[in-house]
């Protein structure tokens, strides 16, 4: 168990852009741009889908939506506690393994990319707090 944490801390290290693990996961709208196979969506250019990981550069979200390295779409994710969604106006599909899939951001405004780094660093917080106890307060530096 401690190898395992372990491990993906050092994984994680090595990553540009940090993933956060959400705790409860969340959904997310999904709009086909442009496929290289056809019958993405099957009857609709728009899904629904799940979100588990979060980084500023890409997602790892589930869906019942059939895609494929190299598609494009857009994305909507309903951050938790936010107001407004964060639109991802392009993301590429990256990688696919049963019914989960890889995306990387191409494109977003400057105010999804704030919601996504205010979610990112609440969420960051909120696990420091657990690992050092209800009474660990924030430092500032």
């Amino acid at each position: 168990m401690q190898t395992a944490h372990h491990r993906r801390t050092v994984l994680n290290s090595f990553r540009r852009y940090p993933r956060v693990r959400t705790l409860t996961p969340f959904s997310c709208s999904l709009f086909r741009l442009e496929s290289k196979h056809k019958g993405w969506f099957r009857k609709s250019d728009e899904g629904v889908g799940v979100v588990y990981d979060l980084s500023l550069r890409g997602v790892r979200v589930s869906t019942e939506a059939v895609m494929q390295p190299g598609d494009l779409v857009a994305l909507t994710l309903r951050l938790p506690k936010q107001i407004s969604p964060a639109k991802i106006t392009l993301a590429t599909v990256r990688w696919a393994k049963d019914q989960i899939y890889g995306l990387a951001f191409q494109k977003l405004s400057q105010s999804s990319l704030s919601r996504l780094t205010k979610y990112m660093v609440v969420m960051t917080m909120g696990k420091d707090l657990k690992r050092y106890g209800a009474d660990a307060k924030p430092v500032d530096g």
